[in-house]
């Protein structure tokens, strides 16, 4: 559903912040019900919605020719990595771990698992 109304129509930023809090059944493109909504896709949506408006805050491609969702997005990844690493050393602090070790345990671990996970 979604990728066929995005490429169909540009997307504003206000829109971007409304499907990122959707919730609504499956649809193809003649605009008819394939699948209602399951509870667990309702549960993962929920769980998920955080990250769901943050990735919203990345203005759309269209504005200023790509290059203030580029830079967005650049800074957001860098927040991220930013977080993820004083978590790293917190947690190490705390396990009493070294910081190399913290740093090549915890972050790659964090790094690789959402991937193993995908495929």
């Amino acid at each position: 559903m979604l990728d066929f109304f995005l490429s169909e129509k540009e997307i504003t930023w206000a829109q971007q912040f409304k499907l990122a809090c959707q919730l609504g059944p499956t649809i193809d493109q003649d605009d008819l019900i394939v699948e209602d909504v399951s509870a667990g896709a309702a549960l993962w949506h929920f769980m998920s919605m955080f990250w769901k408006v943050f990735g919203a805050m990345v203005p759309p491609a269209n504005y200023k020719g790509g290059w203030a969702a580029f830079g967005v997005a650049l800074a957001l990844i860098g927040l991220i990595t930013t977080i993820v690493g004083e978590v790293a050393t917190v947690l190490g602090c705390v396990l009493n771990l070294k910081p190399a070790v913290a740093g090549i345990t915890l972050v790659a671990m964090g790094t690789s698992l959402p991937d193993t996970l995908a495929s």
